[in-house]
């Protein structure tokens, strides 16, 4: 028979959902919010004359345009978009063979099981 080392429960576990989260966080930035930052600042853009209360402390403050608040929401979107392209490398580590409490005494090549 064969032992199957480095493929216990929890490594295909934490692998699948590794992979599920790279995969889904690609296609966010790919799709979604490339997508809603297009359209903020074409709508930002077509808005521009558009003024609106600007408000501090929950006080009304002083006049803005609408399209300059939108855009900072938008940037902020976009610092967002930053973190989650950060997190790709980092989820896209296989952890088969790291076993569930303290690794492996078997020697597991875990770049292998990776391909």
């Amino acid at each position: 028979g064969k032992l199957h080392t480095g493929r216990s429960r929890n490594d295909q576990v934490a692998t699948d959902t590794r992979l599920w989260t790279v995969e889904a966080e690609r296609d966010i930035l790919k799709n979604d919010m490339a997508t809603l930052l297009h359209v903020g600042a074409e709508f930002a853009s077509k808005h521009i004359d558009i003024l609106s209360a600007g408000y501090t402390h929950l006080q009304p403050a002083q006049p803005i345009r609408f399209s300059h608040w939108l855009m900072s929401h938008m940037a902020a979107l976009q610092r967002d978009a930053q973190r989650l392209q950060d997190i790709i490398p980092r989820a896209n580590v296989c952890p088969l063979g790291c076993g569930a409490l303290a690794g492996n005494a078997f020697g597991v090549d875990r770049e292998f099981l990776a391909k």
